[in-house]
């Protein structure tokens, strides 16, 4: 056994002691969410409607890439908005609302804060039991129309996919829509047929008239924009795609021509790689090949200009049928090569995750349960290494998903962190919204949390409604800085193979100040310009620092170098507490990650927040945990626009872990669903004091808020020290139910 293996295995087994949970839920540690309810009460503490414009979306014309490059309405370019979006906004049922529904979930759309919402795999639901080709359910047709008025008409925008769907609308498919029969995002680069079906697909969804908006959905200025085909870039399809059943065989015979063209013959191609030439004569691209070799370059190359054709292509079919909005592609993995092709983008789309479920909700489905803090948030460091200056850039998908017990972190993370880079978008997914737990006669609607299921979890709304204050309201600045990190494609192509990403040292420049990317020149004014040059990395080089990272070795000398430059040239201030050793301030000062101790905290006029393990924080500045039963997020915020320490109104957010009830796990970590389980949703038993300043101590009263906003019974407060109130919260003791929210209020 190699020193590798040993150390490894040691480590994963100090993880499981340091990390103890047990497999049994115990009636005691959950509790039962009694309130059903959870449609948003106007007027409550949660309704977040001021938040969205008043008025129907495209009143302002088209969104277009304004002056600065962010999103802005036509009629003020010069003025930057920014977008809060509502993922598969009618929740997680399986097809469309009724009409009256689609009123309600449009409502609740708008007093959640959103003011955009992702349309994502339409055909699956407009193909509902069909067996013929485009023949679209017309009951669905009509309710997907209906509903998208709706949310117009309520002041909310629309994202929409060209495609999503691998099996596009195919009648042959059967029931099961999700199953991987065709692969069409592979088609549309090399099959006329498949390239056809993306057209009549797009012609037949986007360029009918809306009977209830009497535009069609591409003429229609409420419309944000078009992502052509999601996640189909082809290094996701050939590498993690549907690929057991896929025929690569037209991709490998183009890959071929494209090495005769540049090679001369493919004796030429195999010589330059010291190959041997293929007894059929074709030669097949890498499949999961991480290691730089010339052959890699050349299939990433290869891809590259595949990826830029169909761009190319497919932006002029959309652009024939008159529409003149943004177009997006290409929206995940951060690898150099598809940073590459993104530069040919007007407007930059990208998704990343903490963790995804190994196997969805089957018996066998496994979570690592790492906290996203002690990888220095990876997922959204590779999504702000992802992001080009001067362009519009959103975030369509983004989660830490159940059952992740540290998914209380995301809202908070993504929240300010995507308020500090000032992205002009973000989108959890999915299913942000339902109307209640207790869906009676919905046949089609989940009975239990599953992962990605917003609306359901308690966790991920609560995470939701800080995001919507962090970055929706921006109660956290934007960076001081920009630091452009230049590409060219000797470095993507030549040194990385194309299947690199930026090294750790440059993508933690986006947890202290803010950070993009530039194609070969300077698309505008940035404060600093690097340009990298490190090589691609050897596999032992990827085993040490994996090590390194696992073991807690997380020093970086090129990232201690890099901050003191940072430092000395003042893009960051001298007195910015960022180390090599695991902490990062932003230059706002806002922000602070401490990967040791697994805690960010946000400190803002309006807001402050922590997430937080095992070991308590130190004080903000007008909060201080005292106890803490649980591993959670913390945040007190102002709802009448004064300063926290003078609100007169507050909300807080205390939240920990939930479950469904019948729960089980294979193990005490509670990595490998053993059952799911089903409703009612547990809360994580839990109790936490704390203080907190406000010079209105005795006027203020505590209540505990319903999921869906409603007061529920007065909790008392101690206020025996001026200007100074200490709470206690203890879900156990409340005799409706356990929440997540609560409220401050002087009257």
């Amino acid at each position: 056994m190699s020193i590798y293996k040993i150390i490894i295995g040691g480590l994963l087994v100090l993880s499981g002691v340091m990390n103890p949970c047990r497999a049994e839920q115990q009636a005691a540690d959950w509790l039962p969410i009694n309130d059903t309810d959870l449609s948003i009460q106007a007027g409550s503490a949660l309704d977040f409607s001021a938040l969205v414009e008043t008025g129907v979306a495209g009143q302002h014309g088209r969104i277009i890439r304004g002056t600065d490059g962010h999103l802005a309405y036509m009629d003020s370019p010069n003025k930057p908005q920014r977008f809060f979006c509502a993922s598969q906004p009618d929740g997680a049922g399986l097809t469309f609302p009724d009409h009256a529904a689609a009123d309600r979930y449009a409502r609740q759309v708008r007093l959640h804060g959103y003011n955009v919402a992702r349309f994502h795999f339409v055909e699956n639901d407009l193909m509902e039991l069909r067996t013929v080709d485009f023949d679209f359910n017309p009951e669905q047709l009509d309710r997907f129309y209906y509903f998208m008025a709706a949310l117009k008409r309520e002041g909310v925008y629309w994202l929409v996919d060209g495609m999503s769907s691998w099996n596009g609308v195919y009648g042959d498919v059967g029931d099961d829509r999700w199953i991987a029969k065709h692969n069409l995002k592979l088609g549309v680069y090399v099959d006329e047929e498949a390239k056809a079906h993306w057209q009549i697909l797009v012609q037949q969804v986007l360029n009918k008239e809306n009977p209830y908006t009497k535009l069609t959905p591409l003429q229609d200025p409420a419309l944000m924009g078009v992502i052509l085909v999601n996640e189909g870039g082809l290094n996701h399809i050939v590498n993690l795609s549907p690929s057991d059943n896929t025929d690569l065989t037209p991709l490998n015979q183009a890959f071929t021509q494209w090495l005769v063209v540049k090679y001369g013959s493919i004796d030429n191609a195999m010589a330059a790689w010291r190959e041997s030439v293929p007894v059929n004569g074709i030669v097949n691209v890498p499949i999961r090949d991480w290691n730089a070799s010339v052959r890699v370059a050349d299939s990433q190359r290869f891809y590259d200009e595949m990826q830029k054709n169909t761009l190319q292509w497919m932006t002029d079919y959309v652009r024939g049928l008159g529409y003149q909005g943004l177009i997006s592609a290409y929206d995940n993995w951060s690898n150099l090569q598809d940073s590459a092709t993104r530069s040919a983008l007007e407007w930059v789309d990208m998704h990343d995750y903490q963790e995804e479920p190994s196997d969805w909700v089957k018996a066998g489905s496994t979570l690592k349960q790492e906290s996203s803090l002690l990888n220095k948030l990876a997922y959204i460091r590779n999504l702000a290494s992802s992001r080009y200056w001067f362009k519009p850039f959103t975030i369509s998908e983004y989660d830490q998903p159940f059952w992740d017990g540290s998914r209380y972190e995301a809202g908070l993370a993504m929240g300010a962190y995507g308020s500090l880079q000032n992205w002009d978008m973000l989108c959890r997914h999915s299913g942000a919204i339902e109307l209640n737990y207790a869906k009676a006669g919905q046949s089609n609607t989940r009975q239990a949390i599953h992962p990605f299921d917003i609306g359901m979890d308690p966790i991920g709304r609560a995470g939701e409604t800080l995001t919507a204050l962090l970055f929706a309201r921006q109660d956290v600045n934007p960076a001081l800085h920009k630091v452009d990190i230049r590409l060219t494609p000797e470095y993507v192509f030549d040194k990385q193979a194309g299947i690199g990403k930026l090294p750790d040292a440059l993508t933690n420049v986006a947890l202290v100040t803010g950070l993009g990317l530039s194609w070969q020149e300077a698309a505008g004014k940035v404060d600093k310009v690097i340009q990298p040059q490190d090589s691609a990395p050897s596999v032992i080089d990827k085993v040490i620092r994996k090590l390194r990272s696992w073991s807690g070795l997380v020093h970086d000398e090129h990232w201690e170098q890099l901050l003191g430059d940072l430092k000395a040239t003042e893009v960051l201030p001298k007195s910015n507490v960022s180390d090599s050793k695991g902490i990062f301030q932003s230059d706002t000062g806002e922000i602070t990650l401490n990967t040791h101790n697994q805690q960010l905290s946000v400190v803002t006029a309006n807001t402050e927040a922590v997430a937080f393990g095992a070991t308590l924080p130190p004080p903000l500045a007008n909060v201080t945990i005292k106890s803490a039963s649980a591993p959670a997020l913390f945040a007190a915020s102002s709802l009448d626009g004064a300063v926290l320490a003078h609100s007169k109104h507050l909300l807080l957010i205390y939240a920990t872990d939930a479950r469904n009830s019948g729960m089980s796990f294979a193990d005490a970590q509670s990595r490998e669903l053993t059952n799911l389980g089903t409703l009612p949703v547990l809360i994580k038993n839990s109790r936490i004091t704390f203080s907190l300043n406000n010079s209105n101590t005795t006027a203020l009263h505590l209540y505990a808020l319903t999921l869906n906003g409603q007061r529920g019974v007065e909790l008392p407060i101690d206020k025996t020290t001026a200007d100074r109130l200490y709470i206690e919260l203890d879900l156990a003791k409340f005799s409706t139910t356990p929440t997540t929210y609560f409220e401050l209020a002087t009257d």
